[in-house]
């Protein structure tokens, strides 16, 4: 077992907020690309709901990571160490290691973000988002199958 149980709580909270971010984003999803562009609020409760949705997945990555005893210099290191560490698959991860890095872009690097990237990233993402919920959901339910315990 890891060498501290996971927070439930705190995970169950951010999961939460995740899946609230995730139907927010899912309206995206059912507009054109040329309705999203044109649409300035609706391009800003975006750019929110996918920051704070990545941030949270990070924040629990992070979490989880530091529970196998996992060190990271980075975000993107977390996504490898949940694949290393059979918590999502290698696969999986390489796929999605680059949703850290535009976590980053959007709050290190937020003007240099267009509208077109942002609905493009949205709707190629939007399931990997969920995949991430329900993986955690997994551990939260069934900690010991990844070498963890909760408090």
């Amino acid at each position: 077992m890891g060498t501290q149980p996971l927070n439930k709580a705190k995970v169950v909270d951010l999961i939460a907020d995740i899946e609230a971010g995730i139907a927010e984003l899912r309206a995206v999803t059912d507009m054109s690309r040329e309705q999203f562009i044109a649409d300035k609020k609706t391009y800003a409760l975006a750019e929110h709901y996918l920051r704070r949705t990545l941030e949270g997945i990070l924040t629990i990555g992070t979490h989880i990571a530091s529970r196998l005893n996992g060190k990271a210099r980075d975000y993107q290191e977390i996504i490898m160490l949940l694949g290393e560490h059979g918590i999502i698959t290698v696969d999986f991860a390489e796929r999605n290691k680059k949703l850290a890095g535009y976590r980053n872009r959007l709050v290190h690097l937020y003007w240099e973000v267009t509208a077109q990237e942002m609905y493009d990233v949205i709707r190629a993402h939007v399931p990997d988002l969920d995949f991430f919920v329900q993986t955690f959901k997994s551990v939260v339910k069934d900690p010991g199958r990844f070498g963890l315990s909760v408090e």
